[in-house]
């Protein structure tokens, strides 16, 4: 589930991107394909042309997880019973010329990660996406979704619409004991591996 997203616009657009260089030289590059890789040949770019006109949108969300349910209900006020509840991954950086997301690793419960979203608490759609299909026969209303990311064909590219201020671009979840603290980002390796030992011994 982390990485799918990434996979999944590459099959609908045909469209990928990858980073070459090192330091302040880092630059994107485009990547197009018409096969999908493997040796079966399959084509890239499901929504490149109107072969397939009768779908109207593919709806895909990354986070359709047991660690989505303990997230929501621990946000919406159910106790966490003696738990600590840790969200670890990358925001999106929405900065001109960005080239990777923000890491973060926050509690679920404290303040900063329920100011991510508007009313404190984590909402269902929150990872709900929409790529919608520009030669579809019977384009999906935006409204049916309305807190989606929506992601339409422009005259300028693929181009999305965002319902919420806060994107994660993929993200794992950790249940600890309270009494560790919460890691950063760069501490997660280190702090999983003394949960594995400390649950081993």
């Amino acid at each position: 589930m982390v990485w799918s997203r990434e996979a999944l616009i590459g099959y609908l657009t045909g469209i990928g991107a990858t980073v070459e260089g090192t330091g302040a030289a880092r630059l994107p590059k485009r990547l197009e394909a018409e096969t999908l890789l493997g040796n079966a040949g399959f084509k890239a770019g499901l929504f490149r042309d109107d072969a397939h006109a009768e779908l109207s949108a593919v709806i895909f969300t990354n986070a359709c997880t047991l660690s989505k349910f303990n997230r929501i209900a621990v946000t919406h006020g159910a106790p966490p019973r003696g738990r600590r509840y840790i969200r670890y991954g990358k925001f999106e950086d929405s900065a001109p010329g960005a080239l990777d997301g923000i890491p973060f690793s926050l509690d679920v419960t404290g303040d900063e990660y329920r100011s991510l979203w508007p009313d404190g608490r984590e909402p269902w759609c929150a990872e709900l996406e929409v790529f919608h299909n520009p030669f579809a026969m019977h384009p999906l209303p935006g409204t049916l979704l309305p807190e989606a990311t929506h992601w339409r064909l422009t005259s300028e590219g693929w181009a999305y619409k965002s319902h919420y201020k806060t994107r994660i671009l993929w993200s794992r979840a950790i249940i600890a004991d309270p009494k560790e603290g919460v890691p950063t980002y760069d501490e997660v390796p280190a702090f999983l591996e003394r949960m594995m030992r400390a649950g081993s011994g």
